[in-house]
């Protein structure tokens, strides 16, 4: 992996920045983990006849249930502060004097897209998103 900038503005900023897309990772995670949880829940509910012995721990649909309510509270939880996140993020990228860095940092922190698909959808070379990607991040103004 390359160093992109050891500028500890940078570094700063860039912590600050990734957070929305780090709980987006999160969620998303979740959410998958939510989805299984449901799969195991039908099948709880429809039973298949196999010739495979019963496991010795039986799970219940209750037990489903109570781990479906548990994360369905904490991806909740996580939206709140994401949300939150996102509008200390996006004020700080809107405040941003060149619009082609707050685009590509919008694109790159809360869209989620890497700087390399950012350069194909904006038609420019990969380098001078690394440039606008490289300013505009130190040029954050953190409130």
């Amino acid at each position: 992996m390359r160093t992109i900038s050891t500028d500890d503005k940078f570094r700063q900023n860039k912590a600050f920045l990734i957070r929305y897309r780090i709980l987006s990772e999160k969620i998303k995670r979740l959410e998958n983990k939510l989805a299984q949880i449901d799969e195991d829940m039908a099948a709880l509910k429809s039973p298949k006849l196999t010739s495979e012995p019963k496991a010795s721990v039986r799970i219940t649909l209750d037990d489903k249930l109570i781990q479906h309510d548990e994360l369905e509270d904490k991806i909740n939880t996580l939206l709140k502060h994401m949300r939150r996140i996102r509008c200390e993020i996006t004020q700080c990228i809107d405040a941003l004097d060149n619009q082609r860095q707050a685009e590509v940092l919008d694109r790159y922190y809360i869209g989620g897209i890497p700087l390399e698909g950012i350069a194909y959808e904006m038609n420019y070379t990969l380098s001078y998103i690394t440039k606008l990607y490289i300013n505009g991040t130190k040029s954050i103004v953190i409130k």
